[in-house]
């Protein structure tokens, strides 16, 4: 049951049970969207490495329902569209050239990491009334990879409203060093590969 309490910053009376003071602006839980996982920008390039990019599908499956949930009806329509026709047409296009169906996934994942974005950011300015931003080169170059590295880096974003890039996350050098040796892993098993006779 709501009761009204006097805010422990500015001293007006406000709800009990409400996340930001509609006066003072400050908040008293962090800004966060429920129920995301796989949100360690770390394990995402490890596994994506080691699965040469599929874990970025498993990402989105798991993480599905949390944002249908925060999405309004439009974006909810929009973000199953490029579900339901977009993998059919990738996982049949592998079956005709390797290098139309690479084309084809990064364009699926421009479109559905474009749309995740855009519903956070709506989600983001109706509950806290937070213009929150993202940085167009950082999603057209990791597409997933960044919405993974935005959701990681969102309380801060909520606070400081235009922020295109973060650099406060955390154990940045421990990522980039997992990133760089997972890259040199995948080389070498490219180089190690390219012996075997597949024809």
């Amino acid at each position: 049951m709501s009761v009204k309490v006097k805010c422990p910053y500015c001293g007006n009376e406000i709800y009990n049970d409400t996340e930001q003071c509609e006066y003072c602006k400050e908040f008293f839980a962090e800004p966060c969207i429920k129920n995301i996982k796989l949100t360690s920008l770390g394990q995402f390039i490890v596994f994506s490495c080691l699965t040469f990019g599929f874990y970025a599908l498993l990402w989105i499956g798991v993480n599905y329902q949390p944002i249908i949930k925060i999405a309004n009806s439009r974006d909810r329509k929009k973000l199953k569209m490029l579900i339901i026709l977009g993998l059919p047409i990738c996982i049949a296009s592998y079956f005709v050239n390797y290098f139309v169906a690479a084309a084809l996934v990064k364009i699926l994942f421009l479109a559905i990491s474009y749309r995740i974005l855009r519903i956070i950011e709506k989600y983001t300015y109706i509950k806290y009334d937070s213009a929150i931003i993202h940085n167009e080169l950082g999603w057209f170059f990791f597409d997933i990879l960044y919405v993974v590295y935005y959701l990681g880096t969102y309380s801060e974003r909520v606070h400081s409203p235009g922020m295109r890039w973060c650099m406060n996350t955390r154990n940045w050098i421990v990522y980039s060093f997992i990133f760089i040796l997972c890259a040199a892993i995948a080389v070498l098993m490219t180089y190690y590969f390219s012996f075997f006779d597949v024809g």
